[in-house]
């Protein structure tokens, strides 16, 4: 397939920042009041933040607890802040709508606002710029502003959409500085049906979202406070470029699929392969990843993720032993472990600091006790226990007490260390056989240690 070459048309672009601390060329930074015209730049970068500062300090705050201006007794204040609002919003429409541009928010708390006093009274918020729009996808609808709501909740659970995207270089540097909101439609129209959510919370909540309006488009981003001016202009001026470069709108009339050129089949025909091999990395770094995480279940043995992890690991080695290990819904810590040769209810021990304590020597006991009692079970016992994790395996002190020790001798129960079953475990994914460890876990008598 023939390429073409790429042909640079647009000048040098002109970008807005208002509120926003960030560098690079083309950036002009202004307030928002003071600012030149928005439609007369090809971006323009908003930082929500700052805008309450207008009519803080003159608002008041009234037994309802509503900060409100009273037109008639506030010197002009509220006509003012009106008048101003109304002529950053049809600068943000004609930005959009007819000049193609990009507008750029930072996604933060939409804070107290103020109530304009009147017949109705109107409120003003952080997001009060935003353009008049109205949006129709399939059976959904979503008005702008209104339609949209900015719900403070903070946390840095930011996960990317793995679709490609301009803005992903953004996100994926910043990620770790977190969010402070997210966007909720009030309505409950999904988002992604109007534009594209480029990353979410573990709970689903739309972090980064990119709106096409008009010609133009909106990009919602997470607040990323603490993010270095200089280093988010060369992550994000890019993004806007890549948004400006584009010819064509984001959402194409019906009518254009009529006008087809030559090669574009072969062109998507291309796209659909390189998207397949894209599916079958995708499916195999799942599978690397899996794997990777049956070695970190293994190595948990060595120091695990509190007693949990240390119980999960050794269902894991067991596993890798040849048992069949089935968890206790009532006693996490305990586990059925069955095999041909027998069947051993485990128990796992964690100390964090000094030998484990004959405790868990007495609740392994009374579980035996009860599984023969209720079930008439023909099973032994096994204690594993994990002394001072913190220590490298080989400077530990003693994993039990001479008691627990004593106890497990005198009661036919197996004893061993964490450390022991992953020495074993080791042997048996360097190819040794599991059987013969498997058959001496069920033979010991007391204490068991594993010889290379």
């Amino acid at each position: 397939m023939a390429g073409f070459p790429v042909v640079r048309t647009m000048a040098p672009m002109r970008v807005l920042a208002l509120g926003w601390e960030i560098e690079g060329p083309g950036v002009v930074r202004a307030e928002f009041a003071s600012a030149d015209s928005l439609a007369s730049y090809d971006a323009v970068l908003i930082d929500p933040e700052p805008l309450p500062s207008l009519w803080q300090g003159q608002a008041i705050l009234e037994p309802d607890g509503v900060w409100r201006i009273h037109p008639g007794r506030d010197l002009g204040l509220a006509r003012a802040l009106d008048n101003l609002v109304a002529a950053r919003r049809t600068e943000v429409e004609d930005l959009l709508v007819r000049g193609g541009g990009v507008l750029v928010v930072r996604v933060r708390a939409p804070g107290e606002g103020v109530e304009i006093a009147g017949t109705p009274p109107h409120r003003l918020d952080r997001y009060a710029f935003l353009p008049r729009a109205s949006l129709v996808s399939g059976p959904h609808h979503l008005a702008l502003p209104q339609g949209v709501r900015f719900v403070p909740r903070r946390g840095h659970d930011v996960t990317l959409v793995e679709e490609p995207h301009p803005a992903a270089s953004y996100l994926e540097a910043f990620a770790a500085l977190g969010y402070e909101a997210v966007l909720v439609a009030t309505l409950g129209a999904p988002l992604g049906s109007f534009g594209k959510v480029l990353a979410t919370n573990r709970v689903g909540d739309a972090l980064a979202w990119d709106l096409p309006v008009g010609t133009g488009r909106i990009l919602f981003l997470p607040s990323f406070p603490g993010a270095s001016p200089s280093e988010a202009g060369e992550r994000l001026l890019p993004t806007v470029a890549a948004f400006l470069e584009e010819p064509l709108p984001v959402e194409l009339p019906e009518w254009m699929g009529g006008y087809a050129l030559p090669g574009e089949d072969e062109l998507r025909r291309a796209a659909e392969a390189v998207a397949r091999d894209r599916e079958k990395i995708r499916r195999r770094e799942q599978e690397l990843g899996e794997t990777r995480r049956g070695f970190d279940l293994l190595r948990a043995l060595l120091a695990p993720r509190g007693l949990v992890g240390l119980a999960q690991a050794v269902w894991a080695a067991l596993d890798r032993l040849g048992f069949t290990v089935a968890p206790l819904a009532d006693a996490p810590a305990m586990a059925l472990a069955a095999s041909p040769d027998g069947d051993l209810l485990v128990r796992v021990a964690l100390s964090l600091f000094g030998p484990v304590g004959p405790e868990e020597h007495r609740a392994l006991l009374l579980g035996l006790d009860r599984l023969r009692a209720e079930e008439n079970a023909d099973v032994r016992g096994m204690l594993v226990c994990l002394a001072e994790p913190r220590l490298d395996p080989r400077r530990r002190g003693p994993q039990w007490a001479e008691s627990v020790r004593r106890g497990c001798r005198d009661h036919g129960l197996r004893l061993t260390s964490a450390h022991d079953l992953f020495r074993a475990v080791r042997h048996v994914l360097a190819g040794g056989d599991p059987d013969p460890v498997r058959k001496g876990l069920l033979a010991a008598d007391g204490e068991w240690r594993w010889k290379d």
